[in-house]
């Protein structure tokens, strides 16, 4: 497991009530943090904090150590880590935060999908 100095680029998807408060207590805290949401204004706020924006999340996963899911459920999820490319741009040491409401089965059913990826 990397040490919190080992991780510190962060790419976040979902800048919504939740997410965007958290990824503005990550860029306080010296992380770089890369976000992604799709509402252009709670993008527009991250790079107000000095983050930075990217277009789709495949680029937010994109050299990060950790890719945080602050989507709605796990129907988002599931689109975002494997019809949207995350799960593949993600280096193969980065990790996935998954902070959606998700049943445990859809976890369950999500998980082996990573195969081979160690994540």
């Amino acid at each position: 497991m990397p040490t919190e100095q080992e991780m510190r680029r962060i790419g976040f998807v979902g800048l919504g009530s939740m997410g965007l408060p958290m990824a503005k207590n990550l860029l306080a805290r010296g992380f770089e943090v890369r976000g992604y949401d799709v509402r252009a204004e709670a993008v527009v706020a991250l790079v107000g904090e000095s983050g930075s924006a990217v277009s789709n999340p495949a680029e937010v996963a994109r050299g990060a150590d950790a890719l945080v899911l602050m989507v709605v459920n796990a129907a988002q999820a599931e689109s975002v880590l494997f019809d949207e490319g995350a799960l593949e741009a993600l280096p193969a040491s980065g990790i996935v935060v998954l902070m959606a409401t998700c049943a445990p089965g859809s976890v369950a059913t999500m998980a082996p999908r990573g195969g081979g990826t160690g994540r």
